[in-house]
């Protein structure tokens, strides 16, 4: 039996969870304590007291980049594993032989003709130095959405604004969003993820169109 050492809030135990939830693995959680101070236990099984800690068998394998190796070399992926896995994406990406200017006006038409409002779009020189002057991000939503999300749960709006960033790449330019569903751990509200996966369908569509 495969016993996984996390917490649920970790991004690297998410990780861990996604890739056997790809390979259709069944596993046992044990979540340890948040304060590493305090996990005795763990440190007495891996020298370490950081997780993910996988246990297969005899093996113990601690760090989200060595256990997702260990299982995708010891594990073979069933026939569904590739729906797992776009479910589980985490961003969704897209490509033009446009320029820069012409893909973020290109871009415009699409999410309004999507229903998606750009309620903010900044350069990416007033984001951070190191961006080059073709980076524009594009926060965009559902205004309905975003007006839904703050009845649901007044400090969570931003649940449904998506930041989508525009940049030159050899070639043309392209697109890049996170996946609002891809997030869905860190929100347990049922009603708050089915206004991310509305958001997620738009996206999805005129990234496809693009």
């Amino acid at each position: 039996m495969l016993t996984l050492r996390q917490v649920e809030w970790c991004p690297y135990c998410h990780m861990v969870r996604q890739v056997m939830t790809e390979l259709g693995l069944t596993y046992v959680t044990v979540n340890v304590p948040a304060r590493r101070e305090e996990r005795a236990e763990l440190l007495a099984l891996t020298g370490q007291a950081v997780v993910p800690a996988l246990q297969d068998g005899d093996r113990v394998v601690v760090g989200s980049a060595r256990v997702i190796a260990h299982l995708r070399a010891s594990y073979p992926a069933p026939a569904d594993a590739p729906d797992h896995l776009v479910a589980g994406r985490y961003r969704s990406a897209a490509t033009s032989p446009l320029g820069h200017a012409a893909a973020r006006s290109r871009l415009r038409e699409l999410l309004a003709g999507h229903g998606l409002a750009v309620f903010a779009e900044v350069d990416g020189a007033s984001i951070a130095g190191g961006l080059p002057v073709d980076y524009t991000l594009l926060m965009v939503g559902v205004p309905a959405a975003a007006t839904k999300a703050f009845a649901i749960d007044p400090a969570m709006p931003a649940a449904v604004a998506l930041p989508v960033a525009v940049y030159a790449v050899d070639g043309g330019c392209a697109l890049a969003a996170p996946d609002p569903v891809g997030q869905v751990w860190l929100y347990g509200d049922t009603a708050l993820n089915k206004l991310q996966r509305l958001v997620r369908e738009r996206v999805d569509a005129v990234f496809a169109a693009f």
